[in-house]
């Protein structure tokens, strides 16, 4: 775990969690991230982190000498004042997006300071004004035709205090902020992408607006309909006719970023399974990428013309003049279904 790690967010625990809870957190994440568990290209290293950060918490030494650094970095330079918690929000990325790098919007909520009243959640007016609870007559209905007295002006009818109407009372008010994010290409399920002070801020009546915590974004992939993810190579099933497999030739095939021609082997042995080089998912860095391996459907047509029949036939009767070498197994299999018509001798 690095020193910019916050064990906190990292085990998602509060700063007030006791022990057990952090046993708790530790045993669930590590069982999430465990590589025998998670085939995910992120598990190992997630894993590590979650382990690290356990290992910080049963270190009260150690403990403490992150916190002393950390109160070091802001007396250093960062935001002075109460810093808000860390937070983590997902963020869904298409296969295309994650390969290739991309740039998002998300849209943060806010609760900061209410400026009319300054925090404080009531307005102080020169003069009287009627109770909004009583409309300034000083009783409120109490069911079955009857009154009783006004309890927020005291029966008076009018106030010379009342809550302040842009926050409800509150001191706070919630502010919707978005935040375009730049996704550097690479990043795989499971991985998080850490914001400096973007986390949003959470304001309390009556007290000084703290200073925003991290935000970390934590990447899931999308579905894909056409590639599976394994590691860094890309599985594609790709569906290709009968004839095409006979005949050999190239068929099209998809990448993350278009299309490409595969070659097909004229190898009788025919492979199913084609693998091409660095046209697979890329690494953090972008210098290497796996592989698309491509995995080849056999599709036999439903409807064959009567044209098209006439045609088989003459290939069929051309097969079978060589069948031993061009279709050994039935070749085999023509063998046994002629020793069985040889009649039996008793």
């Amino acid at each position: 775990m690095s020193s910019c790690d916050d064990p906190f967010t990292v085990l998602g625990v509060r700063r007030e969690a006791s022990l057990d809870e952090v046993k708790r957190a530790y045993r669930r994440l590590a069982m999430q991230w465990h590589p025998d568990r998670n085939s995910s290209v992120a598990a190992e290293a997630e894993f590590r982190r979650v382990h690290a950060a356990y290992e910080l918490f049963l270190d009260p030494q150690r403990m403490a000498e992150w916190q002393q650094a950390q109160t070091t970095m802001t007396d250093a330079g960062e935001p002075a004042g109460t810093v808000g918690d860390d937070c983590v929000l997902p963020l869904e990325l298409t296969l295309e997006e994650a390969a290739l790098g991309c740039r998002k919007d998300i849209e943060l909520v806010d609760s900061v300071g209410c400026r009319r009243c300054c925090g404080s959640g009531k307005l102080q007016h020169d003069h009287l004004v009627p109770c909004p609870r009583c409309s300034g007559c000083g009783r409120v209905s109490r069911g079955r035709g009857g009154t009783s007295r006004c309890t927020s002006c005291a029966g008076r009818g009018y106030l010379r205090e009342t809550d302040c109407a842009d926050c409800a009372g509150s001191g706070y008010r919630q502010e919707t902020r978005k935040l375009t994010v730049t996704v550097p290409a690479g990043l795989v399920d499971g991985e998080r992408l850490r914001l400096a002070r973007q986390a949003p801020v959470s304001a309390t009546s009556g007290r000084e607006t703290p200073a925003a915590g991290d935000l970390y974004l934590e990447i899931s992939l999308a579905e894909h309909s056409l590639f599976v993810l394994h590691g860094r190579d890309l599985v594609c099933e790709v569906p290709v006719s009968v004839f095409r497999l006979l005949c050999g030739g190239q068929v099209e095939v998809p990448t993350l970023n278009g299309t490409a021609l595969l070659e097909l082997s004229s190898d009788p042995g025919r492979p199913f399974e084609y693998r091409l080089s660095g046209l697979g998912f890329p690494d953090r860095q972008g210098r290497h990428k796996g592989d698309l391996v491509v995995r080849l459907q056999t599709v036999v047509p439903d409807i064959v013309g009567a044209a098209d029949a006439v045609l088989l036939e003459r290939i069929e009767g051309r097969q079978a003049a060589d069948l031993a070498r061009r279709a050994p197994p039935l070749a085999a299999w023509d063998a046994q279904m002629r020793t069985r018509r040889q009649p039996s001798t008793r």
